[in-house]
């Protein structure tokens, strides 16, 4: 391979270390301006955070979606044909090595390599040879044979297909990086035609409010999910005494076919995965007046529902524990708060199957708790916000994990583990029986030194 290396400037080319480092210093700098540009953003902030030329050169570049731009591909698409072609022009050499008949080696090497060690041994030059073959057997060195003009030459080596390691992450990088094609909204839309195979996307959802589609961030186009999901309420957590949020959550239900199937609460770093489209909490923002939410403190359910300042009257129901209960707001009346705030007390009606109604005042920011025969709920009302949903589906990510699995395979063998030979030749000098011991490793010297320094060792102790 290497002489048609030389014959093949195209393939030396492309099976070039030079290539190679040029690629990944090309695909490093640009992912650190993908990095620095934020990633699909409207066009209005580009324009605010970038001025008006760069957003436009930002966006002729296709740097605002810079991982599915199409040079970004290509980019990568270069660096996997070098690797492959790399492995390719080396992989042959290293397949000679690993099948290599080192029975064949001339005994008169042995002395010469690092590593090698001379012992006498008592008795007949027969006796002695199987004594060598059954200690390096006993040692977990099972030795190939071959009878040699003066003696028996022995083998036995380990580690071999460690030699394959750096292959292994080379097949691991090209695992990753099909993972990012597959999972490619570009390759979804410009060459599959089908943009629901993949793609990024977000809707801003109010809570109670329901969606059966997204907005895609390359065109802003509709893209269906295939199943309906609905904000079932948000929630906000603030720091004491300043107003910047702590933590924000969204309690999604997933509807199918008209039927319930999933209901779960995602926060930043807690996604709902479903059908392999995954939902991530990403903003959010207030959208109405207000929103009336009961939380039963037993189930931890949380019902929500908006308050329309035209028509307090409307009664909402909901069910819990397999009743049926319903809450109206009586009559609301503006007030002025100790604190010298303008407010609304608001007179509420609660009702369910167990006992008669319950009638109790709620203002905003003061939770009240509202004992019921059956339940227990706490009510509050406050503003009412839609969850910000950025929404994925990605269906490389499982390649993208088992190249990832592969690289750290590969990277163990190729940093950690070793090809170790060792040769044991015995033969007579005078009439005694000698055995020169031999060994190699491809790396790791320092250790295998030990383990050759044991095994000569020890069999020099093995009589005494």
């Amino acid at each position: 391979m290497a002489s048609k290396s030389k014959k093949n400037p195209i393939w030396a080319f492309l099976a070039s270390v030079k290539l190679a480092l040029l690629l990944i210093a090309l695909l490093a700098s640009t992912s650190i301006i993908g990095t620095v540009i934020e990633q699909n953003k409207p066009t209005e902030h580009y324009v605010t955070q970038w001025g008006e030329g760069s957003a436009q050169i930002i966006q002729m570049l296709n740097l605002n979606d810079m991982y599915n731009s199409v040079w970004f591909l290509c980019l990568l698409g270069a660096f996997s044909l070098n690797l492959i072609v790399c492995s390719l022009d080396r992989i042959p050499t290293v397949v000679k090595i690993v099948h290599k008949d080192n029975l064949d080696t001339d005994p008169d090497r042995l002395p010469k390599m690092k590593f090698h060690a001379q012992e006498k041994i008592p008795g007949t030059l027969t006796s002695a040879t199987e004594e060598v073959k059954k200690y390096l057997g006993k040692k977990g060195w099972k030795p190939g044979t071959r009878p040699q003009q003066y003696g028996t030459l022995f083998f036995s080596q380990k580690g071999a297909w460690t030699r394959y390691g750096v292959y292994v992450v080379h097949l691991s990088i090209l695992v990753i990086l099909l993972g990012a094609v597959i999972g490619s909204s570009t390759v979804a839309t410009k060459i599959l035609g089908n943009r629901e195979f993949a793609f990024k996307g977000g809707i801003s959802l109010p809570e109670t409010a329901q969606s059966d589609f997204v907005f895609s961030y390359t065109d802003e186009e509709k893209i269906p999910l295939g199943f309906t999901v609905r904000c079932n309420f948000f929630d906000i957590d603030y720091y004491p005494g300043t107003g910047m949020p702590k933590d924000y959550l969204s309690g999604l239900t997933v509807i199918e076919d008209g039927k319930e199937v999933l209901t779960t609460t995602i926060e930043v770093n807690k996604p709902l995965i479903y059908r392999g489209i995954t939902f991530y909490q990403s903003s959010y923002n207030q959208i109405g007046a207000a929103i009336i939410k009961l939380r039963e403190t037993t189930s931890g359910n949380i019902h929500a529902f908006p308050v329309n300042p035209q028509n307090f009257s409307v009664t909402h129901q909901w069910k819990e524990g397999g009743s049926d209960a319903m809450i109206r707001i009586q009559s609301a009346r503006p007030i002025h708060t100790p604190d010298g705030r303008e407010s609304t007390e608001m007179q509420m009606w609660l009702m369910d199957s167990d006992g008669p109604p319950s009638m109790f005042t709620l203002m905003y920011g003061r939770p009240v708790i509202v004992e019921r025969p059956k339940a227990t709920y706490e009510l509050s009302i406050g503003p009412h916000f839609a969850t910000g949903l950025q929404v994925a589906k990605d269906p490389g990510v499982w390649w993208v994990y088992t190249g990832c699995a592969l690289m750290l395979i590969g990277l163990y063998m190729a940093f950690f583990m070793s090809h170790r030979r060792i040769w044991a030749h015995v033969y007579e000098i005078d009439g005694q029986p000698v055995v020169v011991f031999a060994g190699h490793a491809n790396k790791n010297s320092l250790g295998f030194a030990k383990t050759f320094s044991s095994l000569t060792e020890n069999f020099t102790k093995r009589s005494s």
